[in-house]
């Protein structure tokens, strides 16, 4: 069995006469112009030629890019077949029916799926619409964690259970989401340690015999999120960590790189290659920051209550009663945003306010129902102190089950949103002071 690095969390695996090829992010930015890919991609559409398969983790674009499928030529999806988890709203199943490709299955969890003879795929989801993947052929065992945090003792045991051996764990080694204010660099250093030690976690209780340390070779793009690069991890520091103090051997990997699992393996050439691409982020120029008439905006906000009142008729009067301040940064000006109201002007100072955010950025929120989660990934936005901000995070909650078609319990709302914040920030800063 062969794998191909393609860049980022996709890759290719090769047995046989199948070619499958996992979560395919070939080009542009993701998350709103929040993040960019670290380096460019050497696979091009024409190369999807000989794809037989296609699997994708979450919906998250990073790893399902619907601009970049289309642009895979119609002859090819017309001979590959789509890999997915099942879902409840079956959006991802969806669209790729409307792109014609060959065929589209969507697999059941811990059902092995088999691509040929004895290659198999078993995809299962885990949380908040990630999913992870096991590939098995009679001599190899690969776990495709991409995005799923494994660090829960008993979860970690019973996939070992599962899946022993392990011969080759792919799993992420940066940090995803906004951590810290700009000027919390240290936070986002320990994060990086968490990271770390995460991985440690997993070899710990894996115990693969290789690791490949993928899913975060991207970086903050915009002029809003840029300092979020300070603390990034990279792939010299993991591969060390990995090497000199776990049991499992690191495989680093650069785009277009080749390797036949179970080869002998000299990362260094790859790791060469990104110190470059690190050091390239010093003279990137970052993107700027749109200026949106603020009547879209208002608009845009009284749509979304709306729509959270339509779709959850029931609980009108729960919803009624929350409410979040926001600061719009470009506006100098603060807000308040109820579902009733919409976005009406408010006396309250930045430093008062729950969040602090460009009209660009709160208008995404407002208009697509990931746009929330989309926020906390791509960091384009500020916590002020005295503010609460689990206030507004609670219609992101909302709205991003909205989207994946599930049914919300509005009961605990705050407590819930509150740890879930605490579990994520490991900290109570974005909590008033």
């Amino acid at each position: 069995m062969k794998i191909t690095f393609v860049n980022h969390s996709s890759f290719i695996l090769e047995y046989k006469e199948t070619k499958i090829i996992c979560d395919p992010w070939i080009e542009g930015t993701a998350f709103n112009n929040g993040w960019s890919l670290l380096t460019k991609t050497q696979l091009d559409y024409g190369d999807f030629q000989s794809v037989t398969h296609i699997w994708f983790s979450h919906e998250h674009p990073d790893h399902f890019a619907p601009g970049n499928l289309f642009k895979i030529p119609k002859k090819f999806r017309e001979n590959i077949t789509v890999l997915y988890q099942e879902t409840t709203d079956r959006k991802v199943a969806e669209f790729c029916k409307k792109l014609n490709f060959k065929a589209i299955k969507e697999l059941e969890q811990d059902h092995f799926f088999t691509l040929q003879d004895d290659f198999k795929l078993m995809c299962n989801a885990y949380t908040h619409g990630d999913s992870y993947a096991v590939f098995k052929t009679d001599d190899f065992t690969i776990l495709n964690l991409n995005d799923c945090i494994v660090d829960d003792a008993k979860k970690a045991a019973d996939l070992a259970h599962k899946l022993e051996p392990i011969d080759l764990l792919l799993t992420q080694f940066g940090y995803a989401n906004k951590i810290g204010n700009k000027q919390d660099t240290a936070l986002r250093l320990d994060e990086v340690k968490n990271q770390l030690e995460c991985i440690r976690f997993q070899d710990n209780h894996l115990k693969p015999k290789y690791i490949i340390p993928f899913a975060s070779f991207i970086f903050f793009c915009h002029e809003e999120n840029y300092y979020m690069n300070d603390g990034m991890n990279t792939i010299e520091m993991t591969h060390d960590f990995i090497e000199k103090e776990l049991q499992g051997k690191s495989i680093v990997m650069y785009p277009g790189d080749e390797w036949p699992i179970g080869s002998a393996w000299n990362s260094h050439d790859s790791i060469e290659k990104w110190s470059k691409d690190y050091k390239g982020l010093d003279s990137i120029n970052y993107i700027k920051t749109k200026n949106l008439p603020l009547e879209e905006l208002m608009t845009q906000a009284r749509k979304f209550g709306k729509l959270l009142i339509d779709s959850f008729p029931k609980n009108r009067k729960v919803l009624a009663d929350l409410s979040t301040h926001i600061f719009v940064s470009d506006q100098n000006q603060g807000y308040k945003f109820s579902v009733n109201e919409g976005l009406t002007a408010s006396n309250k100072t930045e430093s008062n306010c729950d969040i602090s955010l460009t009209k660009e950025s709160l208008f995404y929120v407002f208009k697509e129902l990931w746009g929330g989660n989309t926020l906390f990934i791509n960091a384009r936005f500020e916590i002020p102190p005295h503010g609460m901000y689990e206030n507004f995070r609670k219609f992101e909650g909302i709205a991003a089950k909205l989207n994946r078609g599930e049914t919300y319990d509005f009961m605990s709302l705050k407590s819930r949103v509150i740890n879930k914040l605490k579990s994520i920030f490991k900290t109570d800063y974005y909590k008033s002071s």
